[in-house]
């Protein structure tokens, strides 16, 4: 006659190792004091899973607040027999430690960039003073920034250059108040943040700031915003500019756009008074069409890439 086999059983007491307590944001209850002792017996082959829900629904405690060992902490697939656990030995709980997420500090270039413009528009302990446009509009600035940032500011300033490193007082006749601003905001802070407002007129002045006082990012700032105002009526004096500033970028772009729109230019009044006035704008527009007629010969045609002025960022545009 067969006969189930009944499974063998094991005995064991499970030890709270430190108060266990539920815990809520008004109050917090001990549900199980420390040194606790809770006597178990379950089958050899029993998950552990089903003793870790029994002690905690019987404590009125959460599942998963709680961690169970014995040599090591129990998983909730092992058993008794699979971790080696003998009659009246102990399995010790304690409340689960949720590891702490740690945020990695973090910082924002912005908070630095704000803070310089700041100082550049409030003129904060400013020890130098530009006399600007023909109305000699005062703008105050600071001598370390400008030495630091600007070749041609250092070298004015060192002393005993110049009449400007003794008496702390620079004129700037030949533009506007508003550009040499847009100038001074670049050397303050890496960007211009209304360049995409500028119209073709204020870029070229602009542009014409960057070349007399060396400051290459601004110039191909400049350079990349133009292409955005490029138009018919101002072509010929983005063109003529690049020339006599060798900006080789939209000097491309210039000749790109005259290429596309040949008969609507020449025709254009603004463009004819600007060839009169840079002659060598007209040679370089016949090389530029030469150079397009002779590649229009060859059996597979290349298309000029033009290149960016930059192609690291050695400065930020507004957008960044």
């Amino acid at each position: 006659m067969n006969r189930s086999v009944r499974p063998e059983n094991v005995e064991f007491t499970v030890k709270a190792a430190e108060d266990l307590v539920l815990a809520g944001k008004e109050r917090s209850i001990v549900r199980v004091s420390a040194n606790n002792m809770y006597s178990c017996l379950m089958q050899k082959t029993q998950r552990f899973s089903s003793l870790f829900r029994h002690y905690s629904k019987h404590h009125g405690l959460p599942r998963e607040s709680l961690d169970f060992f014995f040599t090591n902490r129990l998983d909730p697939e092992d058993s008794p027999e699979s971790v080696h656990l003998q009659k009246n030995d102990i399995i010790l709980v304690r409340r689960r430690v949720i590891p702490t997420i740690l945020t990695l500090p973090s910082h924002s270039d912005e908070a630095y960039f704000a803070t310089m413009r700041e100082l550049f528009l409030n003129g904060d302990g400013s020890d130098i003073m530009l006399e600007v446009g023909p109305n000699r509009e005062i703008l105050r600035v600071h001598r370390l920034i400008l030495t630091t940032r600007c070749e041609i500011f250092e070298a004015m300033f060192r002393r005993g250059a110049m009449k400007e490193s003794e008496d702390g007082v620079v004129r700037i006749e030949d533009h506007s108040p508003e550009m040499v601003s847009k100038m001074l905001e670049f050397i303050y802070t890496n960007r211009v943040l209304d360049m995409a407002k500028l119209n073709s007129n204020q870029l070229i002045d602009l542009l014409t700031l960057s070349e007399q006082y060396l400051l290459l990012p601004l110039k191909h700032l400049c350079e990349v915003a133009a292409k955005d105002v490029l138009s018919v009526g101002n072509v010929g004096r983005f063109l003529c500019a690049a020339e006599k500033f060798n900006a080789a970028y939209l000097k491309e772009y210039c000749l790109a756009f005259f290429m596309n729109n040949t008969n609507e230019i020449v025709d254009d009044e603004n463009f004819r008074e600007e060839i009169e006035s840079c002659p060598s704008m007209a040679l370089t527009i016949v090389r530029a069409s030469t150079r397009n007629v002779g590649s229009s010969l060859e059996p597979i045609p290349k298309r000029r890439r033009l290149n960016m002025p930059f192609d690291e960022p050695d400065y930020l545009s507004p957008g960044t």
